[in-house]
């Protein structure tokens, strides 16, 4: 995109070293934050990177511990409290220039940023969750498997889920090389330890728009979006009929029709209609 000035970078995390990229744009109104979700990187994420730079925001994206060019062993984590510390120390080695920061995130990337909220000070101007972990789905299954397999195995094999209408994404990761093949147990019991410690009450941070499909099988929406409204009272939340969980690669007719509710929520301007 004419004068957008790209930039990639290694920033620590405590035994972390994070991949983080930005893009700054001419002109800018906002700073846009994206967190990706569990098993993603920041190269699955180009079309809401184009998105926010199409809205006059500069981008700032990088990958989780365990996740694409980021360190740590693939896809685990020994506590979710190292995923709410990147988050910090990317937003304290990256120097945006001084605009409004809001923050769009996906999935593992909500829950993420939920640790962040209960951890550290918060900057952000507006919060947009796509498909939010709390839950996933099959809970109790999962719970059991991890209690019976946890001293047993150290990871079992992933199964690639439908979780877009977007053929073309769907056999692009399977042959992406950043792609986990096994889910390691140790992060099922982070992610257990997270959830019974985490108070379902006001995060103090603030409302949120919540984006949610209905053919969502990933995590446990039914369970979740009520539960989202006490974490953000006064949330706006939005289903997406016909989307799966991967919102942030559904198909374009899906993404066009969720991210309108992102630029009326958060003031922006599709570019037909800039001045």
């Amino acid at each position: 995109m004419a004068g957008v000035d790209h930039r990639i970078g290694a920033v620590t995390s405590g035994d972390f070293t994070l991949a983080a990229q930005c893009w700054l744009s001419p002109g800018a109104s906002h700073n846009l934050l994206l967190l990706h979700g569990y098993f993603d990187h920041v190269g699955l994420f180009g079309k809401l990177v184009a998105y926010g730079l199409s809205r006059r925001c500069n981008v700032l994206a990088f990958d989780l511990p365990g996740h694409g060019l980021s360190s740590g062993r693939p896809a685990a984590i020994d506590t979710f409290d190292h995923y709410g510390d990147s988050i910090a120390a990317v937003l304290g080695a990256v120097q945006l220039p001084a605009l409004p920061l809001w923050v769009m995130a996906q999935s593992t990337g909500a829950a993420a940023l939920m640790n962040f909220a209960t951890r550290h000070a918060w900057p952000f101007a507006d919060t947009v969750l796509l498909a939010p972990l709390l839950r996933p789905a099959r809970w109790g299954q999962v719970k059991l498997a991890h209690s019976l397999l946890r001293h047993v195995v150290g990871s079992v094999p992933r199964k690639f889920a439908v979780n877009s209408s977007d053929a073309e994404f769907l056999a692009f990761l399977q042959e992406d090389p950043l792609q986990p093949r096994r889910i390691p147990v140790n992060w099922v019991g982070a992610l257990k330890y997270w959830l019974a410690s985490l108070p379902l009450e006001d995060l103090g941070v603030g409302p949120a728009l919540i984006l949610q499909g209905d053919r969502d099988t990933t995590v446990d929406w039914q369970y979740n979006l009520p539960q989202m409204s006490r974490l953000f009272p006064g949330c706006h939340i939005q289903q997406v009929p016909g989307a799966g969980h991967h919102l942030a690669n559904e198909s374009l007719a899906l993404r066009q029709r969720y991210l309108r509710a992102v630029d009326r929520y958060i003031g922006l301007q599709a570019p037909a209609e800039a001045a």
